[in-house]
């Protein structure tokens, strides 16, 4: 998923929207406590242009891990709650990016790339 040109920060916020409660599971907690109680964790990028999921856990709960990953992109609640703080977090993440030399370079290769390409 990529930011629509007029919604900045869309992708990002859905990345960590996702984590936090599906219909069929709708504890904010339950994916990050399932893997953590075995032997697992996880995490997600937004990059420009897709972002990335990934998890580790123990093999023999790799099935229960698997469903509740799926629910995601199923059916993800998105709750107003969740909504209002992960806004904040996003807004924060961003303001923290801007002071690094790394994030403004990064900025400036997307401004510079050409107007069709999907790193702009």
């Amino acid at each position: 998923m990529s930011d629509p040109e007029n919604v900045n920060g869309l992708a990002h916020f859905c990345e960590h929207m996702l984590f936090l409660g599906t219909e069929k599971y709708p504890d904010e907690y339950e994916y990050t406590n399932y893997l953590s109680k075995n032997g697992g964790t996880s995490n997600a990028v937004t990059y420009p242009t897709m972002t990335k999921y990934y998890f580790k856990v123990a093999p023999d709960k790799l099935d229960g891990a698997l469903d509740r990953f799926a629910q995601f992109f199923i059916a993800p609640l998105f709750t107003e709650s969740a909504t209002d703080r992960e806004i904040k977090a996003v807004n924060s993440e961003h303001e923290k990016n801007l002071a690094t030399d790394v994030w403004r370079i990064r900025q400036v290769q997307k401004h510079l790339a050409a107007d069709e390409h999907p790193y702009r």
